[in-house]
């Protein structure tokens, strides 16, 4: 690099530094109260907490805590209301929140690595506020909690202002970030690079006060090399929108239904102002939640999904752990969750999708296949630290051979910023280019960050088909699915497990929760084998309603956040609290179906072979023979009872001998 390119480029990363903070210019500051409580509360209830009047940089809150904010202000005449927006940052997430059309926008603040891009949501415009004779008057849902579950800024109301915005000049920081972001990604020694390094210095040179009228000239400066178009391609790139929420992890579950309706909120604002904009959203549990509690962003959502604007992603009910759920449980995943799209939205889906789960059972591609899923997304497994996986575009054959096409995202990320360097990781990273010319991108940030937004969108337009890039084209994961679905027989194959190095700790932490996971999905069944008998010879009502609403919150516990152990310790103590009442209710209803179905001395076999079994009944020792999913009366008394012998390092019946060392390690079976 020459030295005019070393100095021309620190002129320009300089300039920017200062060009974020010149859109918006501060007006006054907004009134503000707030109502805090310990636990989130409804709109209708929203003056019942701890009532504080706020000034900028007052402290409000501790971790996790909620508030009702009512911010207010007199409009100045001086300006049009176009003109005007509200920042707001609470050191935490928000919803504002309509008192008739509901949730409106989600509010996000935290931290997270640049590459990741912005995510703060801090921009509320005025046409989204209540107005009345020049007052205006709004409402935001607040947690003390940024996206991560952190406690950031002591909990303070950091901002709280009217401002007036600067659209051309918001406009102008875009094409500067496109192109300057380019230049990271084109040779120093190439014409590209020296035709944009000019441009951008040029248009430096024609900001001084920082005015929309120097904006638009900069912007015609930059126009040219903003618009250069590629040629014909060997790479395309799909590009849709996510928002990866983890139903628990750092924070409750309670906390996810609200991170849900902030990140739904934004989704739909967004759209309105970018008209090639498509999002997606996985799990049904999700949408579910907001079907209860915030219907009416739940109708927005169905409207933008029969516009073709939202894709429905995923079979399964939840992003579910797969190598500690048992194999029924990995199937009602994709029952209810199937059902839940098919029911509520009348979408069918072809795949399952688990960007973030910890390593893939070999028993999944047999699973999908007989549930007619034809496709697998992921992301995880390029985390591997000792052993790369080979391959992001592949068939995935399972422990039966059974097939299903794979696509893992080249970029290595769910929460791409959608800028140059995402385009060009992806062509660097792609395994198959050359037998694939197509790749899939989801950008946005998740956990509560929102989504895309504006950051990512802006960029999103000026990359559709930029000039020494691969065009980025915004449209649905299951298109992309059905495009690369032509000539499977030119990728990889790979056999069995997809094992993720990282993350083993969680197939022994936090062991009560799965001991309750396993005695659920045992108990759970039992109860269905019981009441099937009880409906055939008994009459009685088989109890749908009830084993559907247990077995959703037992696949809930079986999020991969929840089950493998990686959560904070609330949400321990929350769902061991509901498993125990679970397994009460369960074991109890057990026992009242098989005594009611009882003639005599009966035992009951709900297992799929043969037993035989000693059971101690009314004092006497019974060995029953029971057939495959069948049950006898006890009748057959034993002659001996069984052994069991207890010495001080041994356990010893009929069938085993069990030795143990001074520490309680077992030292042989035999």
């Amino acid at each position: 690099m020459t030295k005019y390119n070393k100095n021309t480029l620190s002129r320009v990363d300089k300039f920017f530094e200062r060009l974020s903070e010149k859109y918006n210019i501060t007006i006054s500051e907004l009134d503000c109260v707030a109502y805090v409580t310990q636990e989130p509360v409804p709109f209708s209830d929203r003056l019942s907490g701890e009532k504080k009047v706020l000034r900028i940089g007052d402290h409000w809150g501790d971790l996790f805590d909620c508030a009702w904010f009512c911010f207010s202000t007199k409009l100045p005449e001086e300006y049009a209301r176009e003109e005007l927006a509200l920042l707001i940052d609470v050191s935490g997430e928000g919803l504002v929140y309509d008192q008739h059309d509901g949730p409106v926008l989600g509010l996000t603040n935290g931290s997270i690595a640049y590459e990741y891009g912005s995510i703060r949501k801090h921009v509320l415009p005025l046409e989204l506020c209540t107005i009345s004779d020049g007052n205006l008057q709004v409402w935001v849902d607040a947690g003390c909690n940024d996206l991560f579950g952190h406690y950031i800024d002591s909990g303070d109301l950091k901002e709280a202002y009217l401002v007036r915005r600067l659209p051309h000049m918001r406009a102008f920081y875009y094409d500067f970030f496109v192109l300057r972001d380019a230049l990271n990604n084109l040779g120093a020694d190439t014409p590209r690079y020296a035709a944009i390094l000019k441009a951008l210095n040029d248009s430096i040179n024609i900001i001084y006060d920082f005015t929309e009228a120097e904006a638009l000239a900069a912007r015609l400066v930059l126009k040219k090399e903003i618009e250069k178009k590629g040629g014909d391609p060997s790479l395309t790139i799909t590009a849709i929108g996510h928002a990866h929420v983890d139903l628990a992890w750092l924070w409750p579950i309670r906390e996810t239904v609200r991170k849900g309706a902030r990140t739904f909120a934004t989704v739909i604002q967004m759209m309105k102002r970018y008209p090639d904009y498509k999002f997606g959203a996985s799990q049904p549990q999700l949408l579910a939640w907001m079907k209860d509690y915030y219907p009416q962003l739940f109708a927005k959502i169905k409207g933008l999904v029969k516009e073709g604007r939202f894709e429905l992603q995923g079979a399964m009910w939840v992003e579910a752990d797969t190598n500690l759920t048992g194999g029924e449980s990995l199937v009602r995943q994709i029952i209810y969750g199937a059902r839940f799209w098919k029911e509520e939205f009348g979408v069918e889906v072809d795949n399952i999708w688990l960007p973030d789960v910890f390593g893939y059972s070999g028993a999944l591609p047999q699973i999908m296949q007989k549930s007619g899923l034809r496709y697998f997304m992921t992301q995880k497994l390029s985390w591997n630290e000792h052993n790369p996986f080979p391959y992001h575009t592949f068939n995935w054959k399972g422990i039966d051979d059974s097939e299903v096409l794979v696509h893992m995202l080249p970029e290595e990320t769910y929460n791409s910023p959608a800028s140059p360097t995402s385009i060009r990781l992806v062509e660097k990273n792609f395994h198959e280019k050359g037998v694939s010319d197509q790749a899939l991108v989801l950008f946005g940030i998740g956990d509560g960050g929102g989504g895309p937004g504006t950051y990512h969108l802006e960029k999103l337009q000026r990359l559709k088909n930029f000039a020494d890039f691969s065009p980025v084209k915004q449209r649905f994961a299951k298109d992309f699915f059905h495009d690369i679905d032509s000539n499977t027989a030119e990728y990889p194959t790979w056999k069995g497990e997809l094992y993720f190095e990282n993350h083993r700790g969680t197939l022994t932490s936090e062991a009560k929760n799965k001991m309750y996971n396993r005695r659920m999905e045992q108990s759970l069944r039992e109860l269905e084998f019981a009441s099937v008998l009880a409906e055939k010879y008994l009459g009685l009502p088989y109890p749908q309603e009830m084993l559907d609403t247990v077995w959703k919150e037992v696949l809930l516990y079986q999020f991969h956040d929840i089950l493998p152990g990686s959560s904070i310790r609330r949400v321990y103590v929350e769902s061991v609290a509901r498993y125990e009442i679970l397994d009460g209710e369960i074991s109890e209803r057990i026992h009242s179906v098989y005594e009611q179905l009882a003639n005599g001395l009966t035992a009951f076999n709900s297992l799929s072979f043969e037993r035989e079994e000693y059971i101690k009944a009314e004092g006497k020792w019974y060995l029953a023979s029971l057939p495959a999913m069948g049950h006898a009366k006890l009748t057959q008394i034993a002659e001996t009872s069984p052994c069991l012998l207890v010495g001080e390092h041994d356990l010893e019946n009929e069938h085993l001998r069990v030795t143990f060392a001074e520490d309680g390690s077992i030292t042989s079976i035999f």
